[in-house]
């Protein structure tokens, strides 16, 4: 169940890494906390609907310095398509789905926080033998940032949102 979450973490770091690449902001002092929303129920599905049309066009592009107008107007008219007001409102639906899971325990399918489950993978990843050092050391990394950016849940009902739609959005996440 562990590598469930490990394999969505990888995928989060690839996302993290095109967001910030879309994004063509460098990082002065680090992550920035999340800028948490209310999600609602009606967000959280149409979330789940775009995620695999979205994902698809962001797989295509490479990594680059800023994006291009073609790629952009591509992701804010597949956003709108379900019923997002750009790829902005999409993405930050998506950074606080993310972050809520980050904290779900993978066993429990509970939510024990964010610090919790990193340090819980940080001890698998440094009792683990398989990886060689260079990619134990990229995850290492994307804990640590993960860890900087941490803060307490400013919307208790995002939890229960995303306990209640868990398996459905690592299902999601497994096809980015």
């Amino acid at each position: 169940m562990r590598c469930g979450l490990r394999c969505l973490w990888a995928g989060l770091v690839l996302g993290a890494a095109q967001a910030l690449a879309l994004q063509a902001k460098p990082l002065a002092r680090g992550p920035e906390p999340v800028k948490q929303i209310a999600l609602s129920e009606d967000q959280l599905r149409r979330y789940l609907a775009a995620t695999h049309a979205l994902g698809a066009i962001l797989a295509e592009v490479p990594i680059g310095p800023a994006p291009a107008p073609r790629l952009m107007a591509a992701l804010n008219a597949t956003a709108r398509t379900y019923g997002f007001a750009n790829y902005a409102g999409y993405e930050s639906v998506a950074i606080n789905i993310v972050w809520i899971l980050s904290g779900i325990d993978p066993l429990s399918k509970k939510y024990v926080g964010v610090a919790a489950v990193t340090h819980a993978e940080v001890a698998d990843l440094l009792a683990g033998k398989i990886l060689p050092p260079e990619e134990k050391k990229r995850r290492l990394e994307a804990y640590h940032m993960q860890m900087l950016s941490a803060a307490p849940v400013k919307f208790a009902s995002n939890i229960a949102l995303v306990v209640k739609y868990y398996d459905r959005l690592l299902a999601s996440g497994a096809r980015q």
